[in-house]
């Protein structure tokens, strides 16, 4: 199953530059103006001083033998305070240019992501997010790639760039005032080759960005080995080699591509050399002869000579050109994600009433769920994962899902949860269908521990909060879960208590154990739970626990849990038994259901199962 958040727009390109200037308008006015300003009169600075140079040549030319105290020799001090007053002018302004660009680039880069994370996180469902084509376009409009360049870069080398044009107009002007038509000439000749090398930089930048995907693997297989989680086995296993050796053939096998363009390219390359030096040369030539000749002065010649000079500026290609390239392509890619402005949909599924932190978990159970006809496929699959669930489940009870990997336990979850759209038929919430409409309201009455539960590089009182961020601030409830998880002698022997970042990178940051983590998990749950949700879904909520806190978490989980719906997912027989009701799964159907007593009595899969964990146990070695 494909979701429609996947289906983004292709982006369009072609006017990004002009959309992201009118974007950085709407998203920071003053320092948009500011910044184009000081880029015009950054460029405008350097024309004036080579028109202070062309005058001070001739004034010098004029002044020779005439002394200091005379008109010529006060002109020419004239042009020299104002060459050196140009000269701090152009620094400070580029400077400023530079600092405010930078500025600015961040801004705009900062809101486009909000933009992007936003379209992202919009759709109450996460299948997108599992799509390989949504995930290339999520990194290309981050800017990540061959080099990271982001949306907001490309304001910063526009306005580099606005300012190096404002330059080569100018000195255009000069070098006509020279001897006329001679700069249209000159600048139409620049124009034409650097419009060419735009058009093959912007081929090699489509080029670079489209191997993306390719590009995500070969970065992976660049940071395994300075990855905490993996740094242990692939020391122990000898594997830094390997991954250093698969990184390197693929990053080649991806870029000798880009490389074969480029290549075809070096003909033009040698064509554009030749061509800007018969140019210059010409110029230069043709200058010189009119100065020879009386035609023009010395300092038209200097004045001309420095025009062109400047004028040689367009062919440049450098950083800002990258910036350009690669950040207009991510602006274009953020472009295409929709700008979300409200949340989804009313709330018209039955609500609990919050419970107060002192009432504990016993409440009224609010509604039972069910599902009919239930079906689903992940987005490119051939084969569907759940074939027709039809499943009543009562409201407070509890409910042990069991099969082989592969059934659909965790699958058939994710619909209940609401976190993916069926393919066919409906979960329903008492009489109510869970839809997109509703969805959201619905997920804030659900809480999960999933086996690859999330592990939130925050602060641990932050971790068990999330569970109902609304209540953080309830003290006594996040102590209460924390002492039914387990945790509260830990988090009480932590360096700064609640307030520790758990996540040893961070400057007295402590890590903990995957036991600890799941116990966290286990936590936040709980206290999703105090607070008004009525589903807990535990997936294999105990693989990481020893044993004895395995069986201790079982013995006490309908206490903790008394007047919620619960489904537990677990390959462990033996704690699945205190559930009130087994459904179990077999490729996506529900091939029997009832009591752990009546499914033994009747001697079927989960009988037959059960006793080679029983089996299993009994032979082990003591």
């Amino acid at each position: 199953m494909t979701s429609d958040a996947s289906r983004l727009p292709p982006p369009a390109t072609r006017w990004v530059i002009p959309a992201l200037v009118g974007y950085s308008f709407s998203v920071a006015p003053a320092l948009t103006t500011s910044t184009a300003l000081l880029a015009v009169l950054a460029g405008a600075a350097p024309v004036g001083i080579t028109l202070g140079i062309g005058g001070l040549v001739d004034g010098l030319t004029s002044a020779i033998g005439q002394g200091l105290d005379t008109p010529a020799a006060r002109e020419c001090y004239r042009w020299v305070v104002l060459i050196v007053v140009l000269l701090l002018f152009t620094h400070v302004t580029e400077s400023a240019r530079t600092a405010l660009g930078r500025a600015l680039g961040r801004r705009v880069t900062g809101r486009l992501s909000e933009r992007v994370m936003t379209a992202a996180s919009e759709p109450a469902t996460i299948a997108h997010l599992e799509d390989p084509a949504y995930l290339g376009r999520l990194e290309r409009a981050r800017g990540n790639g061959t080099i990271d360049m982001p949306p907001g870069e490309a304001i910063f080398g526009f306005s580099a760039k606005a300012s190096l044009w404002v330059t080569s107009v100018g000195s255009a002007a000069l070098l006509t005032r020279v001897t006329w038509g001679l700069g249209l000439v000159v600048f139409a000749v620049f124009v034409a080759i650097h419009s060419r090398l735009v058009r093959n930089y912007r081929i090699a930048v489509i080029e670079t960005v489209s191997q993306t995907t390719k590009l995500r693997r070969t970065s992976y297989l660049r940071d395994v080995p300075t990855t905490p989680d993996a740094a242990r086995e692939v020391r122990l296993f000898g594997l830094a080699a390997f991954f250093r050796d698969a990184y390197q053939s693929e990053w080649l096998v991806n870029m000798r591509e880009v490389w074969r363009r480029r290549r075809e390219h070096r003909l033009f390359v040698v064509v554009v050399v030749v061509s800007t030096g018969v140019t210059v040369a010409s110029v230069f030539f043709y200058l010189g002869h009119r100065a020879s000749t009386g035609e023009s002065t010395v300092g038209d010649l200097a004045l001309g000579g420095l025009a062109v000079r400047a004028l040689l500026q367009v062919l440049r290609a450098d950083e800002d050109d990258l910036r350009i390239g690669f950040g207009s392509k991510a602006a274009a890619e953020a472009f295409a994600f929709p700008a979300v402005e409200a949340p989804a949909g009313p709330d018209t599924v039955p609500r609990p009433a919050p419970v107060r932190p002192d009432t504990g978990l016993r409440r009224a159970p609010v509604a039972s769920l069910s599902c009919e006809n239930l079906r689903f496929r992940y987005g490119g699959a051939s084969d569907e994962v759940l074939h027709g669930i039809d499943l009543d489940i009562p409201a407070g009870q509890s409910l042990a899902i069991v099969g082989l990997n592969g059934a659909g336990k965790t699958t058939l979850a994710r619909l209940v949860a609401g976190l993916d759209a069926p393919g066919g038929g409906s979960v329903r919430v008492g009489a109510t269908p869970i839809e997109d409409a509703n969805r959201r309201s619905w997920q804030r009455q659900v809480v999960a521990v999933f086996q690859d539960f999330a592990r939130y590089e925050l602060t641990v009182r932050d971790n068990i909060a999330f569970g109902s961020l609304a209540h953080a601030d309830d003290e006594a409830g996040l102590r209460a879960v924390a002492r039914q998880a387990g945790l509260l002698a830990f988090i009480e022997g932590l360096p700064d208590g609640w307030d520790t970042v758990m996540s040893g990178g961070h400057t007295g940051g402590v890590g903990a154990s995957g036991g600890e983590w799941q116990r966290i998990a286990i936590a936040r749950a709980l206290f999703g739970l105090r607070h008004g949700a009525q589903l807990l879904i535990m997936d294999e909520p105990a693989a990481s626990l020893d044993a004895r806190s395995e069986a201790r978490l079982y013995d006490t989980f309908h206490e903790l849990t008394a007047g919620a719906t619960t489904i537990a997912i677990s390959h462990r027989f033996a704690t699945v038994r205190k559930a009130e009701r087994v459904v179990v799964l077999d490729h996506g159907r529900i091939i029997e259901d009832g009591t752990h007593d009546d499914l033994i009595a009747a001697g079927g899969r989960y009988a037959e199962l059960f006793r080679l964990q029983a089996k299993r146990f009994e032979e082990a070695p003591s």
